[in-house]
């Protein structure tokens, strides 16, 4: 009995410490610039990958460690891309932060509506970015927002 409850002890803990914390962003907070920084990324992304140049982007700066992800097997990961097809619209939805990030370097979600030429499924394109210089931390496509759990 004392083992069952110290692994489920265990376990609840693992759980909890792995849940993303973010803070919704209201809507007269929202930093322009992040966003239309991070808009313009993702239109770059895709016309890269539809045009097959799988060179640096030179007018964003990237986290490194995004930056190794995407280039280890950029072709690869358009090829991904490009069976959603083509963007035809792309409008902002909302803006969070990371809990965890909030006194040190704050990283902001920003999440963007997307209707894909041949994806239904996939509603959102997600950006992580930072605060300091606009550094883009992260991009995802998915069906819900990403994030766990939202504090209110």
């Amino acid at each position: 009995m004392k083992k069952k409850l110290l692994l489920l002890a265990i376990t609840g803990s693992l759980f909890a410490s792995a849940q993303k914390n973010y803070t919704k962003i209201g809507t007269s907070k929202i930093s322009t610039e992040r966003v239309y920084v991070s808009e313009n990324f993702i239109k770059e992304y895709y016309k890269k990958c539809e045009n097959k140049d799988y060179s640096q982007f030179t007018h964003f700066i990237l986290d490194k460690r995004l930056e190794r992800i995407l280039f280890e097997d950029y072709e690869k990961k358009c090829e991904e891309v490009n069976q959603s097809g083509k963007i035809n619209a792309i409008k902002l939805n909302s803006a969070y932060v990371k809990d965890y990030t909030k006194n040190s370097d704050p990283v902001e979600l920003i999440v963007f509506d997307v209707d894909f030429e041949k994806s239904k499924d996939l509603k959102y394109i997600n950006i992580w970015i930072y605060r300091d210089q606009n550094v883009i931390n992260g991009i995802m496509i998915s069906q819900e927002k990403p994030f766990v759990k939202s504090k209110k």
